[in-house]
């Protein structure tokens, strides 16, 4: 039987279970309609075996990095209803940084900022948009997406300082937003999530106070120490094991390229603005929603994270996505998960606002 995107969706919603995994209470949304199965979802199974392009699916090389760049893949839909959206450019002392506004009206509401994907090294912006848009209207917020600098042309931390001066920006023109400053949360996917608890870090001496974070398969750690504890036994690969492998491997992989373009001096991959895993004092982080997915490679240090935070005192909201792939989230509107994460995150964001 096909199901529709929305039933699709309501699966998801009303079928939750719980787990622990140490410390860490874990939100287990299972493939919808398919609760009892393993191995990949078949919508992810169905594109990384007949759409995913196969020159991408391995490790990366320098040589890629243009080709990565330039390759046009939009493989999301716009859910949202009536947002209104518009591009705004905002000056720094050596260059500009290009804003996507989403959903600012007259009715004054709280800030998410939004900051995308791509290693450090991509342009997510269009892929960008569409997520904006929901999530802009399942928050009830203005929403701004931040075309922050790119490496290796820009390496760390030109781009992370573009999404501070993002935040700064949007605190001191609060009133021409229309948005309360007091209720700055922050939305990062996969290495957006690195940028998310840094601008955090980097805002603790500053006049804004950032209420929340919400982290999509969040690269934390871009050391060796978790790859190092990193076991493929951590995966259940009784169906699809090559698949999964697969994107394992390449993604375990890939995190070598990555350095090498974000870093000048890899002994900076230590840092806590770069692996905010490794940063011992989290006692003054906000509250946390976490998601991860059940075949990413990252799924083992976003559980360490969680860990982390809740022995720190931090509320924590950690949801496991069965027979999900890395950023899948970027699959809004084929992959029913990626809206659920969305208002996950939206539904989080909102209860912190309004205590």
């Amino acid at each position: 039987m096909d199901y529709t995107h929305e039933e699709l969706t309501a699966r998801l919603k009303e079928n939750v279970t719980y787990s622990k995994k140490g410390r860490v209470i874990i939100t287990n949304k299972k493939i919808p309609f398919q609760e009892e199965s393993r191995g990949l979802d078949p919508r992810v199974k169905r594109f990384l075996t007949h759409e995913a392009d196969p020159n991408v699916r391995r490790p990366l090389e320098i040589d890629d990095l243009e080709t990565t760049r330039n390759r046009v893949e939009v493989n999301n839909k716009d859910l949202s209803k009536g947002i209104r959206s518009e591009e705004k450019q905002i000056f720094s002392e050596d260059h500009e940084i290009t804003l996507g506004i989403y959903n600012q009206t007259k009715e004054k509401k709280p800030v998410l900022v939004y900051l995308h994907g791509g290693g450090f090294f991509e342009r997510d912006i269009d892929v960008m948009e569409n997520l904006c848009k929901f999530l802009a209207q399942e928050a009830n917020a203005v929403v701004v997406g931040v075309e922050y600098r790119l490496a290796p042309e820009y390496p760390y931390q030109d781009g992370l300082n573009d999404c501070l001066e993002t935040v700064q920006y949007i605190y001191k023109n609060a009133r021409k937003f229309n948005v309360d400053a007091d209720k700055i949360g922050l939305v990062g996917d996969s290495v957006g999530g690195n940028l998310a608890l840094g601008v955090h870090h980097l805002s603790k001496e500053k006049p804004w106070n950032i209420c929340y974070i919400g982290m999509l398969c969040p690269l934390v750690d871009l050391s060796d120490i978790s790859r190092d504890n990193w076991n493929i036994k951590h995966y259940d690969m009784s169906k699809d094991s090559d698949l999964i492998r697969q994107e394992l491997v390449t993604m375990k992989d890939s995190l070598i390229f990555i350095q090498t373009l974000y870093l000048t001096d890899l002994e900076d991959v230590l840092l806590p603005l770069v692996s905010p895993l490794l940063r011992r004092d989290k006692t003054d982080l906000p509250p946390i929603t976490l998601t991860t997915a059940e075949f990413d490679f990252l799924r083992i240090q976003g559980e360490e994270f969680s860990a982390q935070a809740i022995d720190a005192g931090i509320p924590v909201r950690h949801i496991k996505y069965k027979g999900m792939d890395h950023a899948f989230v970027r699959k809004l509107g084929y992959y029913p998960q990626a809206a659920d994460a969305i208002k996950e995150v939206s539904n989080h964001f909102l209860q912190v606002v309004r205590k």
